[in-house]
């Protein structure tokens, strides 16, 4: 998997490709095939609506690659992502932030967060912070942060998300996925 999606020109960094090759997905998708689990291209739903829409699912490899590598975590960011999913790329962050607890990931829908919090203990990232709330709001209580990543589909960066980011030189990233196919990264008026 992470060697096809180098091919395609993602994990370009080391510490991403090393946790990508250390974390064993499917763990976080246990209803999905190895087959469909490690498919680079293909994003795994894992909850639904009644009416059969996806409401969560495990993105796409190459997109989780994309996303870090344009994130570009370093050892001790503060972390604030907002659509919990499988927990999946919390336990990703969680890797390259070296603390699990430096980690907060949030989501609407409780069964979602039930779930990934579960995934996520049984991975040993149980410290991450999981938390069943309106992403739209960020989480403040555990702000600054130094990253924030959005794994669902904003329509724009809502102002809360910029008073939660760490100011200053070297003031917070915020990377979005709009519609989880194109990647966006956002910059602060006077961020570099």
């Amino acid at each position: 998997m992470v060697e096809r999606i180098q091919k395609a020109g993602h994990a370009k960094h080391s510490d991403v490709e090393r946790v990508l090759r250390d974390t064993p997905r499917h763990e976080f998708v246990p209803d999905a095939d190895l087959a469909v689990a490690y498919d680079p291209w293909q994003a795994v739903v894992t909850h639904r609506f009644e009416d059969g829409r996806s409401l969560s699912c495990a993105s796409a490899p190459w997109l989780v690659a994309a996303m870090l590598d344009q994130l570009d975590v370093q050892p001790g960011n503060r972390i604030l992502e907002i659509g919990v999913g499988t927990g999946y790329n919390a336990s990703l962050l969680a890797q390259l932030t070296g603390r699990a607890d430096l980690v907060t990931t949030i989501d609407v829908d409780p069964d979602v967060t039930a779930k990934a919090s579960q995934a996520l203990a049984a991975a040993g990232y149980g410290d991450v912070h999981v938390i069943t709330g309106d992403g739209g709001l960020g989480y403040p209580d555990h702000a600054p942060y130094d990253r924030m990543i959005a794994t669902v589909s904003p329509w724009d960066i809502p102002a809360q998300w910029w008073k939660q980011l760490a100011p200053g030189e070297t003031a917070g990233r915020p990377v979005a996925v709009p519609c989880q196919v194109s990647l966006l990264s956002f910059s602060r008026p006077g961020w570099r």
